[in-house]
């Protein structure tokens, strides 16, 4: 079955269905896709699941998509990709983070929605008391 996908934009951020067979030519050309279609419509916040996703890549490969996923989806603030355990590499992780994407790959759909929903608060100071001086 070749490649498919469907986009779904909930509030916190847009996530991707896909589903098929997939070549590096085919997740490129996806990246490229969503990199043009997320750009478009403003999106900043990214959930790919490719846990129905066939085919096995190569350690390249996985490089290259890292590379490509820095370079076209770079105006996002985070990225999540969710994959059976059986295909984590984490070579693509690794690399776009290199490159300075927050993208991180979980085997968890749940750990995947609650990494992206997290917004860090302003960072609070922790004072801790100064002991008292005796004069």
């Amino acid at each position: 079955m070749p490649l498919k996908f469907k986009v779904h934009r909930l509030p916190e951020f847009s996530s991707l269905k896909v589903v098929g067979e997939a070549t590096l030519g085919d997740f490129v050309q996806l990246i490229d896709e969503m990199a043009e279609d997320s750009r478009r419509r403003g999106d900043k916040r990214l959930l790919v699941d490719l846990l129905d996703v066939g085919g096995e890549l190569k350690f390249t490969e996985h490089f290259q998509m890292g590379e490509r996923a820095a370079l076209r989806l770079q105006h996002l603030e985070k990225v999540a990709s969710v994959v059976p355990p059986a295909k984590i590499t984490r070579t693509s992780e690794k690399v776009a983070q290199t490159h300075g994407l927050q993208l991180r790959v979980f085997t968890s759909m749940n750990e995947a929605i609650r990494w992206l929903s997290h917004t860090p608060g302003p960072r609070t100071e922790q004072r801790t008391a100064e002991p008292a001086k005796n004069t």
